[in-house]
């Protein structure tokens, strides 16, 4: 069947397919890996552009004075911040916002540290290149569905429309004893892993999503027709998409009750789940995956979890440390999580964002802006650190490319491949899927060993 057939059959496919994640392969090909050789990356999307200038401040001197002055009423007074002190010598003394005291022990053990200013690129460029309008830019800047879809594709030079997750997804699948739990997404579909030839998994957070109608395994009525469908499902058709089909729910119903038994059998984390955090059980669901990885004999894999609300036009003072806490309490949960399993040093989890926001309030809140400071995670995190450079937030500053949006130092490309490199990707297949990752000097951004 030609591929582009295939791919366009099963993106149109029903809720039950999106929710097995299944590419038409019965491949069960073992990774050359050993077993103990486990890596997970673990994507946290802040939806709706995260205002990272509220989360990373400069704490003192002239730096925090123009933050102050630019900011108005939405900074964050000097004495509240948490003062954090990275071991780089030369970086900008800075504070977290009053509302993420959860992470700074985790900084101070090594196990988190910030990328500053990061933010779709094609190239490098200058603020005063963009005022010129001589740079060469993403896009649709400051357009929410553009750059969110940029952030997570990060190919600017194609119109595949595959995320950087899917690309990796699908060098990582044939490697693995099952390849459709290479990719698992804990809220539905994103742009991050769709667009490949391996589809990703499904899962809600709580748990595995069950054939509607045919799931209760105690009901008198809906086996029968349970029954009936994995019947039709053995039939042999001539036409090839309705033996695709099949085929495809076959292996769904076989894959969905096989997680499903081993959720079962390991049974709830000793970790509390923070209440009332939809991140933190979606992150509390991520771990028990990981739990039951050697059951799979899986040795790579990629998370997709997400936290929204973060579109902070009106309402910031009250919004923000709400989500902030959320999104504190929810990475601390985590960490624990995976101390708890015994996978700290093999997960690292990092943030992706829209955008950053504005310098400037607009009188409640801030718009959309470029730049914007982003959270790594890990027990192989260098942490205790801030890398990259914290940028001047002042309007009309060196970093103000107008309007209080602040240029990108740090492009996504090396952001994501920073992580991918310890994922295990080699040098040639970073260029291949990270097309414009060849126009940065700094390949490897030096938050992961």
């Amino acid at each position: 069947m030609h591929q582009f057939n295939r791919r366009r059959f099963l993106q149109l496919g029903c809720q039950t397919i999106a929710a097995a994640g299944l590419a038409a392969t019965t491949s069960a090909r073992l990774s050359h890996a050993a077993s103990d050789d486990y890596r997970a990356l673990v994507c946290i999307n802040l939806k709706g552009g995260n205002d990272g200038f509220n989360m990373l401040v400069p704490r003192s001197g002239a730096a925090y004075q123009e933050y102050a002055n630019d900011r108005g009423h939405l900074a964050i007074n000097s004495g509240d911040l948490i003062a954090l002190d990275p071991i780089s010598a030369n970086t900008t003394p800075a504070g977290l916002h009053p509302g993420m005291a959860a992470l700074k022990p985790l900084f101070n053990q090594g196990h988190l540290g910030f990328q500053a200013n990061v933010g779709t690129l094609v190239e490098p460029v200058t603020a005063e290149e963009v005022r010129n309008k001589t740079a060469k830019l993403p896009q649709q800047l400051f357009s929410h569905h553009d750059q969110a879809r940029q952030w997570q594709q990060l190919d600017h030079l194609s119109d595949a429309y595959s995320g950087w997750g899917a690309r990796t997804t699908d060098l990582l699948a044939g490697l693995q004893a099952y390849p459709n739990l290479t990719a698992i997404s804990l809220d539905g579909n994103n742009d991050w892993l769709n667009g490949g030839e391996q589809s990703p998994f499904n899962v809600s957070a709580n748990g595995i999503k069950n054939y509607s109608g045919m799931d209760k395994m105690d009901s008198n009525w809906q086996q029968p027709r349970r029954q009936a469908f994995i019947e039709l499902l053995h039939q042999r058709y001539s036409n090839l998409f309705a033996q695709e089909y099949a085929d495809l729910q076959a292996r769904a119903l076989v894959l969905s009750a096989n997680v499903g038994a081993a959720l079962d059998k390991l049974g709830e984390l000793q970790t509390p789940v923070p209440e009332d955090n939809k991140l933190a059980a979606q992150l509390a669901m991520v771990a028990k995956l990981i739990a039951i990885k050697d059951e799979f004999r899986m040795t790579r894999q990629l998370y997709y979890v997400s936290l929204s609300g973060f579109d902070t036009h009106d309402n910031q003072l009250k919004e923000q440390p709400e989500l902030f806490s959320k999104l504190s309490s929810a990475l601390a949960f985590f960490h624990e999580a995976l101390g708890e399993i015994g996978q700290l040093n093999n997960v690292t989890s990092f943030t992706t964002s829209d955008f950053g926001r504005t310098v400037t309030s607009n009188g409640d809140g801030t718009d959309h802006g470029w730049g914007n400071h982003h959270i790594v995670m890990g027990g192989s995190v260098a942490g205790a650190d801030i890398y990259g450079t914290l940028p001047r937030i002042a309007v009309d500053g060196p970093d103000d490319s107008r309007n209080g949006r602040i240029v990108p130092t740090t492009a996504a490309s090396q952001y994501a491949a920073t992580s991918l490199r310890w994922l295990g990707m080699s040098e040639t297949e970073l260029d291949d899927l990270l097309p414009t990752l060849r126009n940065f000097d700094q390949r490897d951004l030096g938050f992961l060993g």
